[in-house]
């Protein structure tokens, strides 16, 4: 496989988790419920990573946008889980803090 191919398929792949992360988020967000302000962040890195990952399939020098976008989103995972494993390390998180995180 070349440098062209697998950025391709990187592409497609994000756009692919990026599905399935909206799909998860908003699954979320029914059952257990979450305020727009904490759905926000979550959509915008779908948007991007939807974004960029099209950008590339129709320009692979669009990479860096794709790499952004990935970095956004993975920064906004991580403070999500460090806020989660500080409340149960305090012994305040509820039942689905614990599950979620």
């Amino acid at each position: 496989m070349n440098n062209k191919t697998f950025i391709g398929r990187f592409a497609l792949w994000s756009i692919g988790i990026a599905c399935l992360h909206f799909s998860l988020e908003t699954l979320f967000t029914l059952r257990f419920g979450q305020s727009f302000v904490g759905l926000l962040p979550d959509y915008i890195a779908v948007a991007l990573l939807i974004w960029a990952g099209q950008q590339v399939r129709k320009n692979n020098a669009a990479l860096e946008l794709l790499c952004g976008a990935w970095g956004f989103t993975f920064c906004l995972h991580y403070r999500a889980w460090a806020w989660r494993f500080e409340e149960v390390m305090t012994g305040s998180a509820t039942p689905v803090v614990e599950t979620t995180m």
